[in-house]
């Protein structure tokens, strides 16, 4: 068995440091290295995350369906119904009256004032007759109601007229004619305007027939202020 000496026990004690030293250092070392490692080299991101963010990143929104508004509902008038006008019936002739049967109407006659009779103290007559400008034959009858117009048109004086069942009855051929004279009675107001005329009605609303005028008239003699003025028509004569 070795015995060691003062001097070797020196000698192992400094290596035993100097080991030691070393071995501190390089646990010193390791572990800055280590700490600078963990400082500097990041967290590894887990696969699965990246690849979700990648997937939410690159997706493209879909865009909301365009919904296309509905048009509000427009009220349309309902055209109303057109009443149907109800015709107003057809008035019915009113039959002629057994006089009137055959007589001449307006339509077919010509009324012309041939000449004035009159003084200062009697009355006027008006001279007339009328024609028959048809192609038919019709018959006459009776007297006129009679008027006599002044020049102005206004009428002075209406009156008289009158058919009977025992008046003759005149056939009027084509151009035949029958003829009558017309008294004008009291005349009181101021002298009408001249250029006076008569006018006569066909009985039974067949029709007034008015005379050209034929040079000034008479005036008729105003025997009584408080009576009023007349005309009569005589019976038509061939």
């Amino acid at each position: 068995m070795s015995i060691l000496t003062t001097a070797d026990r020196g000698r192992l004690d400094v290596r035993a440091l100097r080991t030691f030293r070393g071995i501190a250092f390089g646990l010193s070392l390791a572990g800055v290295l280590a700490a600078c490692s963990a400082t500097a080299t990041p967290a590894a991101t887990p696969l699965s995350s990246v690849a979700g963010a990648t997937a939410t990143a690159s997706a493209t929104p879909t865009p909301a369906a365009s919904v296309a508004p509905t048009p509000a509902a427009t009220d349309t008038a309902t055209p109303s119904a057109t009443a149907t006008p109800t015709p107003k019936p057809t008035p019915k002739p009113t039959p002629l009256p057994p006089l009137a049967i055959g007589l001449c109407t307006g339509s077919q006659l010509k009324l012309t004032l041939d000449y004035w009779i009159g003084s200062s103290g009697t009355d006027t007559y008006a001279h007339v007759h009328l024609t028959n400008v048809s192609s038919a034959s019709c018959n006459m009858r009776g007297s006129p109601r009679s008027q006599i117009i002044s020049g102005s048109g206004a009428i002075l004086v209406d009156g008289g007229g009158e058919i009977k069942t025992g008046d003759p009855v005149y056939t009027l051929a084509p151009d035949g004619s029958v003829y009558d004279t017309i008294v004008w009675h009291n005349w009181c107001k101021s002298a009408p305007k001249q250029k006076l005329t008569v006018a006569v009605y066909i009985p039974f609303g067949l029709g007034r027939l008015k005379a050209k005028a034929n040079g000034n008239a008479p005036i008729a003699y105003c025997f009584s202020a408080s009576s009023k003025t007349t005309v009569d028509g005589q019976a038509w004569m061939p």
